[in-house]
Parts: structure tokens; C-alpha cells; sequence
């Protein structure tokens, strides 16, 4: 049964405008490298990725609002990949998961984001090798060396140009 709040289209487009503001806050905490912040935000833009995505599960945005459905797969993977790259910078973190987890956490999720529409909205190669690299760093930090050799293979293949992508290949097949 749907909410009894009404979610018209100027609702949810501002509902969707604070998710990318949170972002874009995200990504200014990042580059001054305050990635307690940077994480905070980037989770708070997926948490009301996620929120607007139950909404709409529970009927209160039309399911045929194919544009939305588009908009919030692009923000939940763009909002999650940017988590991941942040969890892997704060190195401060001292919590019961690591860093490293929760970074592959994001990664996984932001995935399945995909998953879940898989015609709405497509990453470029770029994007999905940054998500890929991101996973491998992650798994690296966890020594899961198998995984993370397969991770970056599929970065290598998307962005075959990549210095860093090669560097951490390197890193890899050295640690095994």
C-alpha cells in the first residue's frame, strides 16, 4: 500500500537533487583528502538512493517512470563507487569491519545496482573499470589475492590504458 505522503515529480526530483548534493559534498571532502567526511556524505547520497529506490518499490513513484529509474541506478552507482574509493583512503578508520570491507561492500552494491535495472542505465568503461579497480584494491587490503587478480583482469580489459590499473596488477601478482 503506498505512503499516504505524496511523492509528485517535484518531490522526488528534489529528493534525488539533495542525493547528488550530498555527492558533490562527498566528492569536496575527498579531494581536500577529509575522507571521514567524504564517506559520511557518500553514504548519506546512498542511503536516499536507496530511500527513493523503496519508494518507488512501494508505489508511491509510478514503476513506469523510466527516467527516474535511470537517474536513481546512475546515482546509486556513481554514490557507491565514489564510498568505496573513500573507504580506501581513510586510513584513520579503526572500526570492527575494515576499511577494505566496507570499500568491497560498495563495490558489490553499487553492482547490483546495476543488476537490478540492467537496461536502464550503463556505465562508461572508464566508470566500470574505476568500480573493478576499486574492488581489487579492496580485496588486495583483505588478501584475497585470487579475487583481486580476477577484479583487475576486467579493469585491465575495460581500460587497458590505465597506469594504475597495470601498477596494481603488478602489486598483485607480487603479493601471491
Amino acid at each position: 500500500m503506498p505512503p499516504s505522503t505524496s511523492w509528485n515529480s517535484a518531490r522526488i526530483q528534489n529528493a534525488l537533487s539533495d542525493a547528488i548534493r550530498l555527492r558533490e559534498a562527498g566528492n569536496v571532502a575527498f579531494r581536500a583528502g577529509n575522507y571521514k567526511l567524504s564517506t559520511e556524505k557518500y553514504g548519506e547520497a546512498s542511503y536516499d538512493t536507496l530511500y527513493l529506490k523503496g519508494l518507488r518499490h512501494l508505489q508511491a513513484i509510478p514503476s513506469t517512470d523510466w527516467t527516474f529509474v535511470q537517474k536513481i541506478t546512475e546515482m546509486q552507482f556513481l554514490a557507491h563507487t565514489n564510498e568505496a574509493a573513500s573507504w580506501l583512503k581513510y586510513e584513520e578508520y579503526n572500526g570492527e569491519v575494515s576499511r577494505f570491507q566496507k570499500a568491497l561492500n560498495c563495490t558489490n552494491t553499487a553492482e547490483e545496482a546495476l543488476k537490478e535495472h540492467p537496461t536502464a542505465w550503463k556505465p562508461s568503461d572508464k566508470a566500470m573499470g574505476k568500480l573493478l579497480y576499486r574492488r581489487a584494491l579492496a580485496l588486495q587490503g583483505l588478501e584475497k589475492y585470487d579475487q583481486a587478480s580476477l577484479a583487475v583482469d576486467e579493469a585491465q580489459r575495460l581500460c587497458a590504458e590505465d597506469e594504475d590499473i597495470r601498477r596494481l596488477r603488478t602489486r598483485i601478482d607480487n603479493a601471491r
